[in-house]
């Protein structure tokens, strides 16, 4: 077998960095697609359709929306109530229903989920999913300068947002009843135009105005246009299942059939995950799966809850798993991330029993994440080779 690294430096060499859609994402596609074949006889590749910067269009829309209708406030509050209505709007239904409306606005391309399958020798008992992800993002230096502050400063956008809503609508009524007593500031006039100013609405509006500063600056330190390497996130999961599926392939499971899925858009919203659970709910409504995210740096651990998503894991699946590694001799502690999500997500959400394996540094965050120092030269061979070490001795007790 190569070594972990051998494997990801591969993939880095001769296809670079692996935005969602694009030729090189392809190309890996193909690249994983011919190792799998190599492990298994039975290997699917389904493509979908998916905007590669999905997340990065998202915020662009909400921030410029945002100014716009601070703009409209100035003049015409009605409108400025409605744009900023809409805002919420589509960002609840993008965070928390998983439909980007923004997305209907831009072209598609393509990328795929590649899966490998490994019957059992017996009996099949339960599936068992190993997963991770082989797309790459945008460099976002926010994560490097805040992290421990990036929930508070869009959550401080989003904040300004509702603010906007409260001083538009109180702006509103005055605006069609024109003889409702108000505390005026002052007034001025544009051409023909009379503008009003109040103390009570036009305080809360200044709270508006803040909320978008923080807006402009979540957007000027996530959004881009320069892509990472992404050799930890997330080829280190990839490197892991081809390691995996050598030993599949000399050892094959007994008890339990066992899928090895790279999924493909990841990083433009959990996007390869929720296609393959989605189309296969009632056939994996007792399968698990363990998902691999930055594995090359940092120290091993499971998530428990993602935050930001709103996603809690199986918590009797996460104590077994930690006491299973406890008995080998692994330390894994569980943790709650506060900012991003993992794949493990889109099946814990249908009541999969999954979670995520994963490497954190400084603050429990994803190490190197999204950052141009995510190349394979800052990875540690050794923590990869303890994370498949651990990989094998959870693939026996679960065949047990």
């Amino acid at each position: 077998m190569d070594s972990f690294l051998d494997s990801i430096k591969y993939i880095t060499d001769n296809f670079g960095t692996r935005i969602t859609g694009t030729e090189a994402d392809h190309k890996t596609c193909k690249h994983i697609e011919e190792k799998f074949n190599s492990f298994s006889s039975n290997v699917e590749t389904e493509s979908f359709p998916v905007v590669g910067r999905a997340l990065q269009n998202l915020t662009l829309f909400l921030v410029w929306g945002y100014f716009i209708s601070v703009v409209a406030y100035f003049f015409i509050p009605v409108v400025a109530l409605i744009l900023a209505i809409l805002m919420l709007l589509v960002y609840y239904l993008a965070r928390f229903q998983d439909k980007n409306l923004v997305n209907l606005l831009v072209k598609k391309s393509t990328t795929s989920n590649i899966i490998a399958k490994f019957e059992p020798t017996k009996e099949r008992k339960k599936i068992v999913i190993f997963s991770g992800h082989h797309d790459s993002a945008f460099h976002m230096p926010l994560f490097k300068r805040k992290t421990t502050q990036i929930v508070f400063i869009q959550n401080s956008a989003l904040s300004g947002i509702a603010f906007l809503v409260i001083a538009a609508i109180w702006k509103s009524i005055y605006f069609f009843i024109p003889g409702i007593s108000l505390m005026k500031a002052f007034s001025y006039s544009i051409g023909s135009l009379v503008v009003d100013w109040f103390y009570l609405p036009d305080l809360i509006f200044v709270l508006a105005l803040i909320g978008l500063v923080f807006g402009f600056y979540f957007l000027a330190g996530m959004v881009t246009n320069t892509p990472v390497m992404g050799a930890n996130d997330n080829l280190t999961s990839v490197s892991i299942l081809f390691a995996l599926g050598e030993h599949l392939k000399k050892n094959p499971p007994e008890n339990i059939e066992v899928r090895l899925i790279s999924f493909g858009a990841e990083e433009p919203g959990l996007i390869g995950s929720k296609h393959y659970v989605d189309k296969r709910l009632e056939e994996l409504k007792d399968a698990i799966n363990i998902n691999y995210e930055t594995l090359g740096s940092g120290k091993l651990g499971l998530i428990a809850k993602e935050k930001d998503n709103n996603v809690v894991h199986d918590n009797d699946f996460v104590i077994y798993l930690h006491d299973l590694a406890a008995k080998h001799g692994f330390d894994l502690p569980a943790k709650q991330i506060k900012f991003g999500n993992t794949d493990a997500g889109s099946f814990s959400k249908k009541k999969i029993k999954a979670t995520t394996i994963f490497a954190f540094g400084q603050d429990d965050v994803f190490d190197m994440l999204h950052s141009t120092e995510d190349v394979v030269e800052n990875l540690d061979e050794k923590l990869l080779q303890q994370a498949f070490e651990l990989t094998l001795k959870i693939l026996e007790e679960l065949d047990k």
